[in-house]
C-alpha cells in the first residue's frame, strides 16, 4: 500500500501540520506502507496547481492524505474525483468555528468556490479528536469522519536526547540562572494562542513569579518579530521572546524548561502539548487544546485563555512543589505512551485505507452519519 500525502509545507510555515506529517510518515514506513510526501510550495505559485496534479499522476499513489485546508492542496482534489483516486483529508483544526471566523469572508468564499466540493469527494475526513469531528459534523452532516490523534516520540530515557549526542542548548540558557524555572510557550506566534492573556496574567504575578524563580519563555514564529518588539516596549518582567527552534534545539528547550504553557482559544489537537508531556513538562493548557484526557491523568492544570484566570493557574504551579511537578509529568509521559505512541496510529491509518480500499470492515474509530 503506498499512500501520498499531500500537503502546503514540510517547515515552520505550515505551523504544527509540518511536525505531524514527518512523523507519521516515518511511523507508517515504519510500520510496513509505502508512504510518501508532497508538497506544494516546492512549485512556483503561478504554476502551482498543474505541476502538483502531473506531480501526483505521475507517482501513482493508492490513496492521497491531504492535510490542511484553503490553500492549493485542497484546491486541486477536484481534479481527482473523475480519477477514482480516493481522497483523505485532514482539515487540522481548521474548521473549528473559531479558526473559521479567522478571514471569515475570504473562507466562504472559497469555500463555495471549492473547499466544500473537495471535502464531500473525500471518502472520509480525519479528525484529530471528537470535538474536531463535532465541529467538521456541523458543516458536512454526512460525511464520514475517522479520529485518530496525532503522536508523539517518547525520548528513550529520563534526559536523554532524541537526537543523540548534541552541544545544542536551550536558547535562553545565557540569560537566565540555571537556578531559575522556566515556563515554556513553544509553537507559533498567532493571536489563537492566548498569549496576549498570557502576558497580561504572567505580568500580575511577576512578583510571586521571581519570589519562587520563574521565567516565561515565548519561543516560536510567525509574526515577524512583532511580539520581540512589543515586549522591548513593554513593563512585562522576567519574561524573553526567541524565535523558532527545530531538532536538536527543540529538543534542548523542552528538556531544560520546568513547565509547559499552552492557553489556546482554539486547537484540533497540538502537537506542543503532546511533545512537552512526553518530555515529562507539568502542563498548563486550556480546554481548547483538546486534551482532557490530560487532565483526567492529572497532568494539566487549566489554562483558560483569560487573564485573571490564567492568574490563578500560574499562582496555583508555583505553589506546587518539585515532587508534585515531578508526579504530573511523570502522569504526562505515561498518557502519551499509552494514547499517543505513533506505532498505534500508524496502524490505525493501515486500518482506515484498508476500509477505504476495500480491504476489510469499518474501523471503530470511524464515524459514519
Amino acid at each position: 500500500m503506498n499512500p501520498l500525502h499531500l500537503s502546503y509545507a514540510a517547515n515552520a510555515t505550515d505551523g504544527g501540520i509540518a511536525s505531524a506529517v514527518t512523523d507519521l510518515v516515518a511511523a507508517q514506513n515504519a510500520a510496513g506502507l509505502n508512504a510518501s510526501w508532497l508538497t506544494a510550495d516546492r512549485y512556483p505559485a503561478l504554476r502551482r496547481d498543474r505541476l502538483l496534479l502531473d506531480s501526483v499522476n505521475r507517482m501513482h499513489p493508492h490513496l492521497l492524505h491531504v492535510h490542511g485546508l484553503w490553500r492549493s492542496p485542497t484546491r486541486t482534489t477536484s481534479a481527482f474525483e473523475s480519477t477514482g483516486l480516493p481522497l483523505v483529508i485532514a482539515p487540522h483544526g481548521m474548521l473549528n468555528p473559531v479558526a473559521f471566523s479567522h478571514s471569515r469572508w475570504k473562507k466562504l468564499l472559497v469555500w463555495q468556490l471549492w473547499e466544500r466540493r473537495a471535502l464531500m469527494s473525500s471518502r472520509c475526513l480525519h479528525a484529530l479528536c471528537p470535538a474536531e469531528a463535532s465541529a467538521i459534523r456541523e458543516l458536512l452532516p454526512q460525511a464520514p469522519i475517522a479520529v485518530i490523534p496525532n503522536g508523539v516520540t517518547v525520548p528513550a530515557g529520563e534526559g536523554n536526547k532524541l537526537f543523540g549526542p548534541t552541544v545544542a542548548t536551550a536558547p535562553w540558557q545565557s540569560a537566565i540562572p540555571d537556578n531559575q524555572s522556566v515556563l515554556l510557550f513553544l509553537g507559533r506566534f498567532h493571536s489563537g494562542k492566548g498569549i496576549s492573556a498570557l502576558l497580561q496574567a504572567w505580568q500580575s504575578v511577576a512578583s510571586e513569579a521571581e519570589r519562587q524563580g520563574w521565567w516565561l519563555v515565548l519561543v516560536g514564529y510567525g509574526d515577524g518579530g512583532a511580539l520581540q518588539r512589543k515586549l522591548s516596549h513593554s513593563a512585562v518582567q522576567r519574561c524573553m521572546v526567541f524565535g523558532p527552534v527545530f531538532g536538536a534545539a527543540k529538543q534542548a528547550a523542552l528538556t531544560s524548561a520546568k513547565a509547559f504553557v499552552l492557553p489556546s482559544h482554539f486547537e484540533a489537537l497540538p502537537m506542543a502539548a503532546l511533545e512537552a508531556m512526553a518530555h515529562r513538562l507539568p502542563c498548563l493548557l486550556s480546554t481548547a487544546c483538546n486534551l482532557p484526557q490530560a487532565f483526567t491523568a492529572g497532568a494539566a492544570l487549566p489554562a483558560e485563555p483569560e487573564p485573571k484566570a490564567l492568574a490563578a493557574s500560574l499562582q496555583q504551579l508555583f505553589a506546587l512543589s518539585p515532587a508534585e511537578r515531578a508526579a504530573m509529568g511523570g502522569a504526562g509521559q505515561d498518557l502519551v505512551r499509552q494514547q499517543f505512541s505513533w506505532h498505534q496510529i500508524a496502524n490505525q491509518t493501515r486500518q482506515l485505507y484498508s476500509w477505504i480500499l476495500g480491504g476489510g470492515e469499518r474501523p471503530s474509530f470511524v464515524e459514519v452519519a
